[in-house]
């Protein structure tokens, strides 16, 4: 069996907000270093798992913040997305609590699928709102 691929960072992902970007980075290694881990059957998993669902945390709050400061007419939706994923991450951890077979690959699948779909979809709509309203923008 193949194993599960990384994700790749790449500028088209730029939301042209560096806070947001370097966030994103990190998403995305703290996603592939769960994925080496997963992979090697490190007793680890949980612990990695923990750094990505707090880091996420922190991460939706700072984005949310720009889009909030930005006046940006989709937040609603996007925080909307947001709970959603977290009540999914919330849905497999307590399945891999109770040993549930399979919930591990399907975890670590369905948050590298959704960080990327997520990144290079909806976050890509407030990036286009940021580029085009740029006097609405404050740093972060």
């Amino acid at each position: 069996m193949a194993g599960i691929p990384h994700l790749q960072w790449s500028q088209s992902l730029s939301v042209r907000v560096d806070g947001i970007d370097a966030q994103h980075k990190k998403l995305f290694e703290i996603t592939n270093h769960l994925i080496d881990v997963f992979e090697a059957g490190s007793g680890d998993f949980l612990t990695v798992i923990s750094e990505l669902v707090e880091y996420t945390t922190v991460h939706f709050h700072d984005e949310q913040m720009v889009m909030m400061n930005a006046k940006f007419p989709g937040l609603a939706p996007h925080t909307a997305e947001h709970d959603k994923f977290i009540a999914k991450v919330e849905e497999f951890l307590q399945a891999y609590g109770e040993g549930r077979s399979d919930t591990g690959s399907t975890m670590v699948v369905f948050l590298k699928d959704w960080l990327f779909a997520h990144t290079s979809g909806l976050d890509m709509e407030y990036a286009q709102f940021l580029a085009k309203n740029s006097a609405k923008t404050k740093a972060f």
